[in-house]
Order: C-alpha cells, then sequence, then structure tokens
C-alpha cells in the first residue's frame, strides 16, 4: 500500500525519509555498475525519479526502502541498456572506419596553410572538405548566410592556394 494522495510529499519530508536511504542505493549500485564512477549518476537519475514519483512514496519506512530499490532497479535496467547501445554504436563506428578511414591531413604544408587561416575561415574550410557539408550548411553551422559564407569560402581557398604555392 503506497502513501500515494493527491498532493505530492513535502520537499521536507521527502529529503528526510530519503536520505536515510540514500547510503544503501549508492552501495547497491556501486556493486552492479562498471565502471564503478557511473554509481553516482545512476544514484541521481534514481533520486530525479524518486522526487517526480514522490506521491506514491509509501509511509511504511520497510515499504520505502522495498519501493525505492525498485526505482533503483529500474535506473539500472536503463543504465545497462544504455550501455549495451553504446558498445555497439562504438563497435560499428570502429568497422565503418576500418573500412572507410576518415581523411587526414596528409602534409605539414597543408596544416600550416590551414593555422595561417583566420580561426572562423579554417573552422569554415574544414567542415567543407573534411567534414562533408556544403558551403551553405558549413555556413549556417558557423552563423553565416549562404552569400557570406560561399565568398567567405573563396577569399578562404585562394589564400590557402597563395600560401602552398608560397611554400
Amino acid at each position: 500500500m503506497t502513501g500515494a494522495t493527491d498532493t505530492a510529499v513535502p520537499a521536507s519530508t521527502f529529503e528526510r525519509d530519503i536520505r536515510d536511504v540514500m547510503p544503501a542505493l549508492l552501495a547497491y549500485f556501486v556493486r552492479r555498475v562498471r565502471p564503478q564512477e557511473d554509481a553516482a549518476d545512476c544514484l541521481s537519475e534514481t533520486l530525479v525519479v524518486l522526487w517526480r514519483r514522490r506521491a506514491d512514496l509509501p509511509t511504511n519506512p520497510d515499504a520505502q526502502r522495498a519501493w525505492t530499490f525498485g526505482i533503483a532497479r529500474g535506473v539500472l535496467a536503463n543504465q545497462r541498456r544504455g550501455r549495451v547501445r553504446q558498445t555497439q554504436l562504438a563497435d560499428r563506428l570502429r568497422s565503418e572506419i576500418a573500412v572507410q578511414p576518415a581523411q587526414a591531413v596528409d602534409s605539414t604544408d597543408t596544416e600550416s596553410a590551414l593555422d595561417a587561416l583566420p580561426e572562423r575561415d579554417r573552422e569554415l574550410v574544414t567542415l567543407i572538405v573534411w567534414d562533408g557539408f556544403g558551403v551553405a550548411e558549413a555556413g549556417e553551422l558557423l552563423g553565416l548566410k549562404p552569400d557570406a559564407a560561399r565568398a567567405r569560402y573563396s577569399r578562404a581557398r585562394k589564400r590557402l592556394r597563395e600560401t602552398l604555392a608560397a611554400g
């Protein structure tokens, strides 16, 4: 039986009731989460869920403890599913990179020429050349109108050619 009512449990009552179980919840996560540093994040997420559902908090201390551990169990399940998705995504990215390696700057001359550009022009050029954005798209990312992006990109390419030709 829960202590659910039409109104939420007052913050002071909630804090008092939950503060006693927090060390046990943290220990629960520390024993189950890898890396252990993620245990604090799990505890935080559990506290957020408990706060949102504070109207459902049982009034009996034993029932409160069981209920909070039930919430923690759900948070742990979500954390584990997230970890699996993250690992699968990382594996997929690693395999794609192995098949199609990212373009890298192959020359110190090119790096020097890029470094000679103002930061905003360098970012525009690299977004277009390395990251595959169109000129207008890259400009939008940098807060430029399409015409301004095209003009800036044209000037940056000219400076790059001149710098590379002089080197």
